[in-house]
């Protein structure tokens, strides 16, 4: 464990309450890598957030779950309410509560968790004088800023080294996701962002050549594409087979890499795989062509009703009564019917998550943290007899505003759907014409009524960041389809 962080749990938590109120005016323990430790750690989610945001958790999350250790941050412990602080363990803390020794507590609150940490290994148990912990600090920094360029520099090789097939898929995707992971992981992804950008150009390439004709590829050996993922399961298993499809939203291949590692500590047998994304790849597209198993319609209204309905029709089609068949959503209460045969599960959150985000280092402790949870529901789900194959409708990627879309260039764009960050859907194959050769400087795929970004630009304020997909990136369109048993 960690011996900052078990320190700091010391501090804001104890053993005979599962939930503290803490007064944290320094910010320290809403960093995201305190977040993520504390919880992988020592089991204690950090909550932030206003009053109301802090009741309302505690009204629907905390009640609910006595048995899971929070601390919720406040910024004044006289504004909570007296009922939540009967319940609580109220302190105040400062991250220069756990360096009494050291003299300079001001410049010890502006450091990041990752300078705290070496701090506290090389210097938390004995006094540091003024002079002494700015040279301290400063050798820290410079240290870390050496091992992340290293860091940088050996990811950024080996990525340059990987050989690129996409013909083979699910070897590329696998090698180049691990590296992805690693750089995200260390805070070091600008140090390859350039060698990805040049990996996607050669993927574009290949969608230009080959990704149409592999949409209707036979399913029997592989599910090349998402709306060929139930023809491959039908054709793969019998009818008594327990077979669970979990689908999660908005979910890339470098985030699979990190669910892999909670699957191995449960020692599930994983067999690897990736699927293509429909594009434009987007929810309305990509996972109505999951759940009706061919391609989808432009006409759809998603919703977990009419996907529901996709997947009883689906399997009913090939002989399975209603009773064997069950479709479970992110709302619906968690419980696997008894006889049911083929059962769905759906979650959106990683989808929301990512959408939150505004990094992907910021992506990559949400991942974590989702992953510690979800692998729970994995092993119900696994110990009810079943085989789970893993999917998603789509990835992500971190995208650049190139300009927001005007309102005339709306106006001859098809209906629901038919706009996002990265994607656009005519009615009038006119103005679809028109706006791909005036804006030549933007990198598009046109087919059919539809475009769809290649690169990382999105349509947004420029210099904007945001996380999102509709594209034909390879970070959006090589998903996950992952095999998952006992």
């Amino acid at each position: 464990m960690n011996k900052l962080i078990k320190k700091v749990a010391q501090k804001v938590a104890v053993d005979y309450c599962n939930l503290s109120i803490v007064e944290n005016p320094d910010g320290f323990l809403t960093q995201d890598a305190v977040c993520r430790l504390l919880n992988q750690e020592c089991g204690i989610q950090v909550i932030s957030g206003n009053n109301l945001q802090l009741r309302i958790h505690y009204e629907l999350h905390y009640k609910d779950n006595p048995q899971n250790k929070f601390v919720y941050i406040c910024k004044s412990g006289e504004s909570i309410q007296p009922d939540m602080k009967q319940s609580a363990f109220v302190t105040e803390f400062s991250i220069s509560d756990v360096f009494p020794l050291f003299a300079d507590k001001t410049l010890l609150r502006k450091q990041s968790f990752e300078v705290l940490d070496c701090v506290y290994e090389q210097a938390g148990i004995r006094k540091v004088t003024m002079q002494e912990g700015g040279q301290l600090i400063r050798t820290i920094v410079t240290d870390i800023e050496n091992r992340k360029r290293k860091s940088a520099e050996f990811l950024l090789a080996q990525l340059t080294d990987v050989e690129l097939d996409w013909n083979m898929p699910a070897t590329t995707i696998q090698q180049v996701s691990r590296i992805i992971s690693e750089a995200v992981k260390e805070g070091v992804y600008e140090g390859i962002a350039m060698c990805v950008d040049a990996i996607n150009e050669s993927f574009q390439q290949w969608v230009d050549k080959e990704y149409f004709a592999t949409l209707q590829s036979n399913p029997l050996k592989r599910a090349k594409s998402v709306n060929k993922i139930l023809p491959h399961i039908e054709a793969n298993h019998a009818k008594d087979d327990k077979i669970a499809l979990l689908v999660v939203d908005g979910f890339a291949y470098w985030q699979y890499t990190i669910l892999k590692e909670f699957l191995k500590q449960v020692r599930f047998t994983i067999e690897d795989g990736c699927t293509l994304a429909w594009l434009p790849s987007i929810t309305m597209l990509s996972r109505q062509a999951i759940f009706r198993g061919s391609d989808p319609l432009q006409d759809y209204k998603q919703s977990p009703e009419n996907e529901k309905k996709l997947w009883m029709e689906y399997w009913q089609k090939q002989g399975f009564y209603q009773f064997e068949i069950q479709y479970i959503y992110d709302t619906d209460e968690f419980t696997i019917n008894e006889g049911v045969k083929r059962l769905a599960v759906v979650t959106v959150e990683m989808d929301e998550k990512m959408h939150s985000s505004t990094d992907y280092k910021d992506l990559y402790s949400l991942t974590e943290n989702w992953c510690s949870r979800i692998i729970e529901q994995v092993g119900t789900i696994i110990n009810s007899g079943y085989t789970i194959y893993l999917t998603t409708d789509h990835g992500s990627v971190l995208s650049q505003g190139w300009r927001p879309l005007t309102q005339i260039e709306k106006v001859f764009l098809y209906k629901d759907g038919s706009r996002g960050m990265r994607h656009l859907i005519y009615n009038n194959r006119d103005e679809q014409e028109r706006f791909y050769k005036e804006n030549s400087d933007l990198s598009m795929i046109m087919h059919d009524n539809w475009m769809s970004i290649r690169n990382d630009s999105c349509f947004a304020k420029e210099n904007k960041s945001v996380i999102t997909h509709g594209g034909s990136h390879f970070m959006e369109m090589i998903v996950p389809f992952i095999k998952i048993k006992k």
